[in-house]
């Protein structure tokens, strides 16, 4: 099972994508942002993430594998 975090403060929730990138997207709303381990974005609405929410979630042996399986 993949790591998920819900942001404590913005609510936003941080989950791995079937690539192996950080989905960051607002339950709110339903806009969301595709974010590598170290932050950079790469798509969608939301364009700021917090930093280490999305290395805690995006450096899971699950999405380094994910990441190779589809480099």
């Amino acid at each position: 099972m993949s790591k998920a975090y819900k942001h404590p403060i913005s609510g936003f929730l941080y989950t791995i994508n079937e690539v192996g990138l950080v989905r960051v997207e607002d339950p709110a709303t339903g806009r969301y942002g595709i974010f590598d381990d170290n932050g950079i974005w790469s798509e969608g609405e939301i364009i700021d993430v917090d930093l280490q929410a999305a290395g805690w979630v995006g450096r899971t042996p699950e999405a380094r594998a994910l990441r190779q399986a589809n480099s």
